[in-house]
Formats: structure tokens, C-alpha cells, sequence
């Protein structure tokens, strides 16, 4: 079907959507930029805008499908030519079909991670490499990639959003008098389509002619050593890993320069570049501390800013606090009332402090790994890394000849593997003629589930300050988003004496907000202890979940004052037993919940002997707390 074929709303009649008609337009001026990205939510015209597109500039628009295999859409074995020849017969795949002409995927994030991978390498190289089933092809793929992707659902690694030039934000109008022009366009173009088609049929060809002139002027567009300066300076700024996002960068500028009529690019066009090229880049693991305040600010701020940069020498009466917060956290730093508390532990019921949740925060695939990591599973299923299916269910990725008898038929590759010898075999009445060593059986799989642990620290010292609030509203973010991948969430707090299963290993974000609200804080930090509970814990669950990623997420200062051994030391006591604490399948992440001038290393020293990866609270909020366990869990 041709572009002039296509139906849908001419591009000039989408209202708004400024930036995301800015990427497309600079795509079709300048062939250098192969992929653009527009995210947005549920309705916000995505796919109407890059349909448009097509038809704007006379291009068949080619659509790749959320199930597409690899043999369709790269190509594999044309069965019924190799039977006929009884040799291997390529069959090219979609993208042979898109060259010279645009590919649209739809919601790209949901599509196979591997798939998509590939798809954006052929895409920017302009080559398809064929190497599968006993075939070897290559040919051209000169496209230009558009791909949406609703940002309400699951989200992109890193490593595939760097591979798209552009990324523009497709958003709803603000204003009630642009949410009333789109129903009106959207009424009028339902009544008559033809008549809305004329209706705009004039701006189309003008904007249509501006993209032709835009790609003559293109050719002789130049760019100054000054602007290449600036492209490092703002993709340093945002700490924008490889060279991808200049590249983008150099390319956009030039494109936006052409559309202005200009052959020259100017440092407005850098900047508006900037704009669709490097929010998606945006490193902010990475990002420099922010500069002090210049003294010119206003008088309130620096009051602030005094108030919280204490003198050195008070640090030290702070650390005393908290230690005596330890045993009685609400008194501000009164002997008395701490020497109270210690009478008795009854006493210390009345006086532990509920902190509300903190603030909450979107989780975006914490836990998905930067590679495609197959084992074989058995556990229940879920939507976190791929697993190996170890029986007949799940998504059919590949075939293997069997080990043994064959459960699982994989006709099609069964088929493939006999076709060669088709023209050497007796085939008797028999279309095809199938030995042994033909067969095939289909490797299936699905999304394996994933634990998280939490063991918190609910004793005094956490209360300082409010930190409780923060992990709370991490714990609590973690779990509804575990509702949507199907994880489980489990929650251990230690305090006092002893350490205590809040909360079972649930997918339930109602249960778990329930049980977060009313989780106290106060007391001594039984730390060893709690170690001791969690290994016992995920030992045994890590055993009766075969093939299920575990993690337990310690959140501590790590200074422990209650030991197992009444006379042991109880830092000492809670090293040793780290060095010694190995459950297999189970990673550890320690996050460092101390504050203060003087910092201890007693959780480093914790996250060094559990083998595991270490970070302090201090510095990071909630969302960054969530985003580097992402990163470490990869």
C-alpha cells in the first residue's frame, strides 16, 4: 500500500506536539538520523503523528509487530523453495521490505530486548547480516526507524535508548482551549475525512516543499568549530556516555539549520538539538555536585543554608546524640529520660515513633539485567530476566536438536533441518522425508520471578533525622512495582533484641503499604542477629524457588550494639559472621543509613565481607536509591 494510500490525520492537522513533529521532520531532512523515539502517554497521538509522517513525505511506512520472530523480521530459510532445489534458499524478512522507506515499531519497549537490540543495529548500519540455519545473506537496509513508546508501561534500558538520535516527549494540552481544538479536529475529521484530508491538504505541501528545499540546503550546511564546542559542553554536562548523543547533536543542528533556510548552523539550533538528543542520554549516576550558593542569595536561603552546615566541633555531640537515640530516640538528647527508658523495655513501647511514608516514586525495571542471562527454571512466573522454560509453556525463541526423546516438536525448524536433503532421500508417499537427526524441539522462554529481601534497620539511630521516611517510601515504591512485574517483596526489621518478618515475601501493595505504616522505630540495633535470621530465611526459600533471583537489600549504619554472644564485641561478632555467610543464588546490597561529620565504616566493612556492593544514604534520595539498585542488581 502506498503512502498516498494511507489512511489517517495529515500531519499538519496533529494540534501541538511541538518537539515530537520537530524529530520526525529533522529525520526526514537528514538521512544521517535513522531513529527517533516518541514517548508519551496512553492518547497522546504517538502513532497518529508517526503515520502522518509517511504519507507527508510519499514513503510507505512498514510496520514491525510486538510478536515478530527474528526469522521474520531479519529473514531465515524459504522452506518451500529449499525443498523444491534441495538446497538453502534465503527468504528475506521485513526489513528487506523497508528499505528505502520507514519502519514503525509500536511501543517498542514491549517488544523482545534481543529483538530490539538487533533491530537498531541493522538500522543505524544500513546492512542486515544473515547467519542462521546453515545461510549466509546480506543485504541493504537504508531506513529510517520510528518508534513509540508509552512511557505508563514498562520502561527501556539505558543501553537501548542510547541507540535512538532523537527522543521527543508527545504530551496532552495543558490548556482548555487546546484540549477543545483537538476534540473539534477529531469531530470534524470522523464527519467528513475527505473533506479534513482538502482541509489541511494546503500546509501539508507547504511544509512538504520546505522539507525538500530543507534537504537541497543540507548538502552545504556547515557547522563552526565554536557550536562543535558547545555539543561537548552540554553532553558533558549531562554526563552522556560515548559519542552517540554528539553525533546526534551535530546532525539534528544541521537538520533544524536546513528547515530555517539557513546553510549555516547557529547556536539556537545546537540548543534545540540539545533538547531532542540528550534528555534520554541523561547520566544522572553520574552528575557533579551542584556549585554552592554565591553569596548574593537571599537572606532566607542562607539562613538555611547555615542552619544545616553545623560546625565541626558539634558533630561530635551529634554522633553522642544519636548514639543515645539508639536507646531512647524521641529525647532530643536528655540523660534523664534515656536513663529512664533503660529501666524498662516496656517503658521504650510508648515511646517508639511511627514516621510516616516518604515520598513515593515510579520504579522503572530496577531489576532488569543489561544482558540476556538463560537458566533453566522451574519457579513461578514473573517479568523480570528471561529464563529458560523447563517445561512446555512460555514464548517459543528457538529450537535445539533434543538430548534424549524430543517433548516439544519444533516443526518448523524440523522441517528447515531436513529440506537440504530432500532431493538424496526416498520419500515413498511422503511429502517430506524426515530422519532422526532432523528433529528439533522448541526452546521456550519466560520471565523468571525475582525476591527482594528488605532488612531494615528500625532501631533509634535510623530515626534521626527522618531517614525511616525515605526507606519507607523506597521499600514502598519497590512493592507496587513489583505488582506489575509479578515480584515478590519481603520486608525484616531489627530492633531491640531481636529481628522480626514484617512482611512475607507478598505481591500485595495494599498489605505491604498496611504494614509499612505501622513499623516502628526506636530501640538498639541487633544486627547480628538479623543476619543470622535473613540467611536462615533465604537459605530455605532460595532452595524451594529453583532458578528465582534473590536479593537482600541491607539498610543500616552498621553499627551493631546488641550481640548473640553476651560477651562478644558486637561489630566484631557481626564481621565475623559476614565472612562466613554464603547462600548461593542470593546477591547483598548494603546501604549505609549513617549521617553525620563523623562517619564510621562499619556498613562498608559489612558490604565487603557479604560480597556485596555498598552505598550510602547520605547520598542519594529515593529515586536514586531505586536506580542503583538497578544498576547494581544488573
Amino acid at each position: 500500500m502506498s503512502a498516498g494510500d494511507m489512511k489517517g490525520l495529515p500531519f499538519s492537522a496533529i494540534y501541538g506536539m511541538d518537539n515530537a513533529k520537530k524529530a520526525v521532520l529533522c529525520s526526514m531532512v537528514n538521512p544521517r538520523i535513522r531513529t527517533v523515539l516518541v514517548m508519551g502517554c496512553s492518547g497522546s497521538a504517538k502513532t497518529a503523528l508517526s503515520r502522518a509522517t509517511g504519507a507527508l513525505v510519499g514513503r510507505e511506512v512498514v510496520n514491525v509487530p510486538l510478536s515478530v520472530t527474528e526469522e521474520q523480521l531479519f529473514g531465515g530459510m524459504d522452506i518451500e523453495a529449499t525443498l523444491r532445489e534441495g538446497r538453502p534458499v534465503v527468504q528475506k524478512g521485513i526489513l528487506h521490505r523497508a528499505d528505502g522507506k520507514i519502519l514503525y515499531v509500536d511501543d517498542i519497549n514491549l517488544l523482545d530486548q534481543k529483538i530490539a537490540v538487533a533491530l537498531t543495529d541493522c538500522v543505524l548500519s544500513g546492512r542486515v547480516v544473515l547467519e542462521r540455519e546453515g545461510i549466509s545473506s546480506e543485504y541493504g537496509c537504508e531506513t529510517t526507524l520510528i518508534a513509540t513508546m508509552n512511557m505508563q508501561s514498562s520502561e527501556m534500558s539505558p543501553h537501548l535508548t542510547d541507540r535512538f538520535d532523537l527522543c521527543a516527549y508527545s504530551t496532552f494540552p495543558d490548556d482548555e482551549d487546546g484540549r477543545k481544538e483537538v476534540l473539534r479536529r477529531n469531530m470534524e475529521y470522523q464527519t467528513g475525512e475527505s473533506s479534513f484530508v482538502e482541509m489541511y491538504a494546503e500546509e501539508d505541501a507547504l511544509l512538504r516543499s520546505k522539507i525538500e528545499r530543507a534537504q537541497a540546503i543540507l548538502n552545504i550546511t556547515k557547522m563552526s568549530d565554536d557550536l562543535l564546542g558547545v555539543t561537548v559542553e552540554l553532553t558533558a554536562k549531562v554526563c552522556a556516555e560515548g559519542f552517540r548523543g554528539d553525533l546526534a547533536m551535530i546532525n539534528a543542528s544541521m537538520a533544524l539549520a536546513s528547515l530555517n533556510g539557513r546553510d549555516e548552523v547557529m547556536r539556537k539550533d545546537v540548543e534545540e538539538a540539545a533538547a531532542l538528543c540528550l534528555v534520554h542520554r541523561r547520566n544522572n549516576s553520574l552528575q557533579p555536585p551542584e556549585p554552592p550558593k554565591s553569596p548574593e542569595q537571599p537572606e532566607q536561603q542562607r539562613e538555611q543554608d547555615e542552619e544545616r552546615e553545623q560546625p565541626r566541633e558539634e558533630g561530635q555531640r551529634q554522633e553522642n546524640d544519636e548514639e543515645r537515640q539508639d536507646q531512647c530516640p524521641d529525647a532530643p538528647s536528655d540523660q534523664s529520660k534515656c536513663s529512664r527508658s533503660e529501666e524498662s523495655d516496656s517503658k521504650l513501647t510508648a515511646e517508639d515513633i511511627l514516621f510516616e511514608i516518604g515520598e513515593q516514586f515510579r520504579v522503572i525495571d530496577y531489576l532488569q539485567g543489561a544482558g540476556r542471562k538463560v537458566r533453566r527454571t522451574s519457579s513461578r512466573k514473573g517479568r523480570r530476566a528471561p529464563a529458560e522454560s523447563s517445561d512446555t509453556t512460555g514464548r517459543y525463541v528457538g529450537s535445539r536438536s533434543p538430548e534424549g526423546k524430543a517433548r516439544d516438536i519444533a516443526f518448523d525448524a524440523t522441517i528447515r533441518a531436513a529440506a537440504p536433503y530432500q532431493s538424496s532421500r526416498e520419500h515413498g508417499s511422503l511429502a517430506v522425508s524426515i530422519n532422526s537427526q532432523d528433529i528439533r524441539e522448541k526452546v521456550r522462554e519466560r520471565q523468571s520471578g525475582c525476591t527482594i529481601l528488605f532488612l531494615v534497620d528500625a532501631s533509634g539511630s535510623l530515626g534521626v533525622r527522618k531517614r525511616m521516611s525515605a526507606v519507607k517510601g523506597a521499600v514502598l515504591s519497590m512493592l507496587r512495582d513489583s505488582y506489575v512485574k509479578r515480584d515478590k517483596i519481603g520486608l525484616m526489621a531489627f530492633r531491640r533484641d531481636s529481628a522480626e518478618m514484617v512482611l512475607q515475601p507478598t505481591r500485595s501493595a495494599e498489605y505491604g503499604y498496611m504494614k509499612l505504616a505501622e513499623l516502628p522505630t526506636g530501640g538498639k540495633t541487633p544486627l547480628g542477629e538479623a543476619l543470622v535470621s535473613a540467611c536462615n530465611i533465604m537459605t530455605s526459600y532460595s532452595r524451594s524457588h529453583p532458578g528465582e533471583t534473590c536479593h537482600i537489600v541491607v539498610i543500616t549504619d552498621g553499627r551493631a550494639n546488641v550481640p548473640i554472644n553476651r560477651n562478644a564485641d558486637a561489630n566484631e561478632e557481626v564481621i565475623k559472621l559476614a565472612s562466613k555467610i554464603s547462600i548461593p543464588n542470593v546477591s547483598w546490597i548494603v546501604i549505609d543509613a549513617g549521617s553525620g561529620y563523623i562517619r564510621f565504616d562499619n556498613a562498608e566493612k559489612l558490604a565487603i565481607k557479604l560480597e556485596g556492593t555498598y552505598f550510602r544514604l547520605d547520598d542519594l534520595d529515593t529515586d536514586r536509591l531505586a536506580d542503583n539498585i538497578r544498576m547494581i542488581i544488573r
